[in-house]
């Protein structure tokens, strides 16, 4: 009986470990940057070599805002060395790992979890054609310093740079965006007649959501500073 109730206890703890919220297992190296009834934006700090303990995470797109070289180990043991730049970007589906800094300096990762992903992703092409032919403002997947990452049914990931002063075209959003500022010091944004706005210190890693669905908007952006700016631009459907 005694070995019974241990052997039930064990299976307990395991089961509580697998289906455990990133948040709860290192709330100190992880926190819920937003959150509505689409998405969880989490922004993750890991101190150098340091492991966070076994986790879940349902689909989601992986954003680094700094290099990263980490071991990845899956609820069943298998392991994985990851090395990744700032600024890539990667869709991965639900899953339950640990995850272990390999390097003796820290990095940030921002995770846009989706709450409404019930079926594998499926992977869409890259748009096609050119912006040349097209009129201002153009859609936001045409402006050319938008790079396309990756899309599916859920997200369209767009790597977006503009080099030191250099000013995109007025493009619109149709969907929901977070934006994720990876590197720069200074940029601005003018509304489609309007005036540019204030300029605003770029903070890498300080996710932003606009809302665009139903309610598009069109603007252009410009880096305002000495330093090009980097942002990844995260597209949420509906």
């Amino acid at each position: 009986m005694r070995i019974l109730s241990l052997y039930f206890l064990l299976a307990s703890l395991a089961a509580a470990a697998v289906g455990q919220d990133p948040v709860s297992v290192t709330s100190s190296a992880v926190k819920v940057a937003f959150e509505n009834d689409q998405i969880r934006v989490l922004h993750a700090r890991y101190a150098p070599h340091q492991t966070i303990a076994l986790h879940s995470h349902p689909s989601r797109v992986v954003v680094c805002i700094t290099d990263m070289h980490v071991l990845v180990t899956s609820a069943s043991g298998a392991t994985q060395e990851l090395h990744n730049k700032a600024g890539d970007s990667r869709w991965s589906e639900p899953v339950t790992h640990s995850v272990e800094n390999l390097e003796g300096t820290p990095f940030e990762v921002v995770e846009v979890e989706l709450k409404n992903a019930p079926v594998a992703a499926v992977p869409v092409p890259p748009p096609g054609g050119s912006a040349a032919a097209l009129t201002e403002p153009v859609p936001v997947d045409k402006e050319p310093h938008h790079h396309f990452v990756f899309q599916n049914q859920y997200v369209r990931v767009l790597d977006v740079l503009f080099p030191a002063g250099e000013a995109s075209l007025f493009h619109t959003h149709s969907n929901d965006n977070v934006g994720i500022p990876i590197s720069g010091d200074k940029t601005q944004s003018q509304p489609y007649g309007g005036e540019w706005s204030n300029v605003q210190d770029v903070k890498p890693g300080e996710a932003g959501l606009r809302k665009a669905r139903g309610q598009a908007y069109t603007h252009r952006v410009r880096s305002a500073g000495k330093l090009p700016f980097h942002v990844i631009d995260v597209e949420i459907f509906p």
